[in-house]
């Protein structure tokens, strides 16, 4: 499995809409679905190498015109009740919160625990905000910020980068440059309409 954002697998995926490339590249919109919590809660999104490998030898006027229609799929489905109970039910269990379970309560542990909770709330509402739309600009701003860095003009030796400074940038860095400017270009117009709606 490969990991990356869900922003960068738009840039390198996405021709969904408008050719069917779900159906091309085995990647349905339900696994999409899945992969949009997945991806603004976790900061990457998981797909396997054949569709990676399939999503590369799109034409570049695909890959752009896709790039945008992921993009605003997953914006679409951010905003469906559908994606806000299952971001609550993916925050949920990532910071441990799990329903009561029945029997006679110890009132010391109880007060341990309330205790704990207030103390850990703040953290834990920085880590993954209880408001999806938060996290969701957290993730829009970070992408914005790499792939405004990226050197589209960097030599290469071979698979690394000729410039050791580039080949110690993250993995999102080198998708964005690997991807290409049209399609990086494409992306950020999208994420930034996107932020603006948010703010």
């Amino acid at each position: 499995m490969k990991q990356i954002s869900v922003l960068v697998l738009a840039i390198v995926l996405m021709a969904a809409t408008v050719t069917n490339v779900f159906d091309d590249l085995s990647f349905t919109e339900d696994d999409a679905k899945e992969n949009v919590i997945a991806s603004f809660g976790g900061g990457f999104i998981s797909s396997s190498y054949e569709v990676i490998k399939k999503a590369k030898g799109l034409p570049v006027d695909l890959k752009v015109a896709g790039t945008r229609q992921l993009i605003r799929f997953a914006k679409d489905y951010s905003k469906t009740s559908e994606f806000q109970k299952k971001y609550t039910k993916w925050r949920n269990e990532r910071l441990g919160y799990k329903k009561k379970k029945l029997g006679i309560p110890n009132p010391m542990k109880m007060i341990d625990n309330a205790i704990d909770k207030q103390l850990n709330k703040a953290d834990d509402e920085k880590r993954f905000p209880s408001n999806a739309n938060e996290l969701i600009k957290q993730r829009l701003q970070e992408f914005l910020s790499t792939s405004a860095s990226v050197d589209f003009n960097a030599q290469l030796n071979g698979s690394m980068f000729a410039n050791p400074e580039y080949e110690a940038k993250s993995g999102q860095w080198k998708m964005c440059f690997r991807a290409g400017k049209a399609v990086v270009e494409a992306a950020r117009e999208e994420a930034q309409a996107w932020l603006k709606e948010l703010e």
